[in-house]
């Protein structure tokens, strides 16, 4: 498979394979149900307006 096509998983900071991607039982997030979900738009592999978009999430 293409590397571009592969699933790949944001974990604790860097992009992972999705086989590789494991999260501890002692996770906040799978202990007590806590979580974001955040939705991108992307137009031709770019993420549309980036910069802005990291600045709201950091705010």
């Amino acid at each position: 498979m293409p590397t571009q096509d592969r699933p790949l998983i944001w974990i604790d900071g860097q992009l992972v394979p999705k086989s590789e991607a494991k999260v501890s039982v002692f996770d906040h997030g799978f202990l007590y149900g806590d979580g974001v979900f955040e939705g991108i738009r992307v137009y031709r592999g770019k993420v549309f307006k980036c910069m802005s978009h990291l600045k709201r999430i950091y705010r």
